[in-house]
């Protein structure tokens, strides 16, 4: 009987043995295929410390990167705040206002911010000399009577979308 359980334990020392072996070579393709799959990590050198190196350093580029988006939402905003009064709404508009004169020398001017106000600035020339005259434009109106022409170069800068990017 011993020689027969001894017989036993050898097998069993044995199967134990191969199983042993199919588990290792089960786990080393499986390392196999992790490498494989995320071989960036182990090609700095197939050390933890290494794996760990790369990923602090993803976390840091990371890190950085949220900063930075952070100081560039805040330049934005006040970006947009400085945006939002100026002037670039442009109408212009040329005109003869008298009939003895020649050519359009006099012209109005108007700028205005994306909300509509700004004013219009006009120069009427004359043979004697040229005067010049402005005028507020709060949200797009004027309290003082706009000429055609004045009312002209405001509605052309109000038809202006500010935001509106035009490619040529």
């Amino acid at each position: 009987m011993s020689q027969q359980r001894r017989y036993l334990m050898e097998l069993i020392l044995s199967l134990g043995l191969l199983v042993a072996i199919g588990v290792i070579i089960f786990l080393y393709i499986k390392v196999q295929q992790i490498e494989k799959d995320f071989g960036l990590f182990f090609r700095s050198g197939d050390t933890p410390q290494s794996i760990m190196k790369v990923l602090n350093s993803y976390a840091e580029q990371e890190k950085s990167q949220n900063d930075r988006l952070k100081q560039l939402e805040v330049s934005h905003e006040k970006l947009e705040v400085i945006a939002e009064h100026a002037q670039t709404r442009i109408g212009f508009v040329r005109f003869n206002p008298f009939s003895d004169s020649g050519g359009d020398q006099s012209f109005c001017l108007a700028t205005l911010d994306y909300k509509g106000n700004g004013w219009v600035v006009s120069s009427i020339h004359a043979r004697t000399g040229s005067r010049v005259y402005a005028k507020q434009i709060i949200l797009g109106h004027s309290s003082h009577n706009l000429s055609d022409e004045e009312s002209t170069a405001v509605t052309k800068a109000l038809k202006q979308n500010p935001y509106q990017h035009h490619h040529a």
